[in-house]
């Protein structure tokens, strides 16, 4: 009787510790915040747009608040042209909403299936639909910028890009143009904090927040014609850059190394011949065309010969006043061009160690990495495994303002404890491990 009254209770310690050792070796994680954003980007980016559609249908007394949000502001009918002010800021806003549920569709629902049908694992898959997103965002709006600059009056004529300055109006392209491609800057800031942080983090931060302030304070200022033709001239880079890369996961070698060598040809001409003919002009040019003085914000004519009304106030009164005068002078002049410069000169040390590793891999085989790997995570085993190439790790560019995503996208698929220059040889060009 008394082990019978015992069985029981001797059944239950047994299925608890049955159970508990089970779930001890799969401990349920709980969801953090990014994690929950990261999950629900879609509905969250469609919801946010649902309801200010809505409100804007439903309620048209309070449609002049929500209509900034869907449509270009501050149009001239007597002219036919756009001016900016303050509701730009909300477009850019919904811009940001849109890019970020047009990304995560384009990666889930089209690339990531696209990839792990073609047999990549699902780390591999994500680095490749993250690849994909950026081809698409690059063919679209290298081909709207090149447009541009290919039907206006500065086409390959850099000196004729002053000519127009201060005109506050611009057409309904060009500003939809300059605005998206604010957006989309803004929204990487966005991504790179709700993702996975991988070791270059903050150096991504600081990039694409450096990026943001020079295209806002260029619209600001009203430097249309030249954020458009640096766009222009940075845009076709980020565009080869992806594909090569995609063409790489799928394990495509040929087309890859072609892809790798056309995207390096095309770096060189753009980057550093034509851009720094542009930053040429800027020096030589705009004191020439340029008046120095201060300018009407809202017509543009010229109130003052003095372009020093002040010590500082003058630098960030466009942005207190979109109407207020806005001055140049040498100081501003030197502000943009060092600005430019910069970035010239980060742009010519990666692309030198670009060259320098990739002859070292073609002759030797190997090289030695002057560089630190930035990415953040290993990839599983068995995913390393199933990619035919080593996906291009992209330290060498990842800073710069029109190849941000190089490294932020790119996948490091080597095994812990695999030497560097042995690494490297899937870091550059498409070479197969060996």
């Amino acid at each position: 009787m008394a082990k019978d009254a015992t069985s029981p209770a001797q059944s239950v310690t047994e299925l608890n510790a049955c159970v508990t050792t089970t779930s001890s070796h799969r401990p349920v994680k709980d969801t953090t915040f990014r994690q929950w954003v990261v999950s629900n980007q879609i509905g969250i980016s469609l919801t946010t747009l649902s309801m200010l559609l809505a409100v804007h249908h439903l309620y048209p007394s309070l449609s002049p608040y929500t209509t900034p949000f869907f449509q270009l502001s501050y149009y001239q009918p007597s002219q036919g042209v756009y001016i900016q002010g303050w509701d730009d800021i909300y477009f850019v806003i919904s811009s940001v909403f849109a890019f970020t549920a047009i990304r995560a569709i384009v990666m889930e629902w089209v690339f990531q299936p696209w990839a792990q049908s073609h047999g990549l694992r699902k780390k591999a898959s994500i680095r490749l639909a993250e690849q994909g997103w950026m081809c698409l965002y690059y063919a679209a709006f290298w081909t709207v910028g090149m447009y541009i600059w290919s039907q206006s009056n500065y086409w390959m004529d850099f000196k004729a890009i002053w000519a127009e300055w201060p005109a506050r109006g611009v057409s309904g392209l060009m500003k939809w143009y300059l605005l998206a491609q604010l957006a989309f800057w803004v929204q990487q800031i966005f991504v790179i904090n709700i993702e996975e942080r991988r070791k270059d983090h903050y150096q991504m931060l600081t990039h694409h927040f450096i990026t943001s302030c020079l295209l806002t304070s260029a619209y600001v200022y009203g430097f249309y014609n030249v954020s458009n033709v640096v766009l222009s001239l940075m845009d076709i880079v980020d565009l080869l850059l992806p594909i090569a890369k995609i063409l790489k996961y799928l394990g495509c070698e040929m087309p890859c190394n072609i892809a790798f060598g056309v995207f390096m040809v095309v770096w060189a001409i753009s980057r550093h011949i034509m851009y720094p003919l542009l930053c040429w002009s800027i020096y030589k040019d705009v004191p020439n065309v340029m008046s120095w003085g201060c300018y009407s914000g809202a017509t543009g004519e010229l109130i003052s010969t003095d372009g020093y009304p002040d010590r500082y106030m003058h630098l960030i009164s466009p942005f207190l006043d979109i109407d207020g005068p806005i001055c140049m002078n040498r100081m501003i002049k030197w502000i943009f061009l060092s600005s430019l410069l910069a970035l010239q000169l980060l742009s010519i040390i990666w692309f030198s160690m670009v060259i320098r590793v990739a002859v070292g891999v073609l002759r030797t085989g190997n090289a030695e990495d002057t560089r630190s790997d930035d990415e953040g995570e290993e990839e599983e085993s068995d995913e390393v495994d199933s990619l035919p190439k080593s996906p291009a790790n992209g330290s060498v560019v990842a800073a710069e303002v029109s190849s941000a995503e190089w490294r932020r996208s790119s996948g490091s698929s080597a095994r812990p404890r695999r030497s560097d220059h042995k690494a490297l040889l899937g870091r550059i060009g498409c070479e197969t491990r060996t």
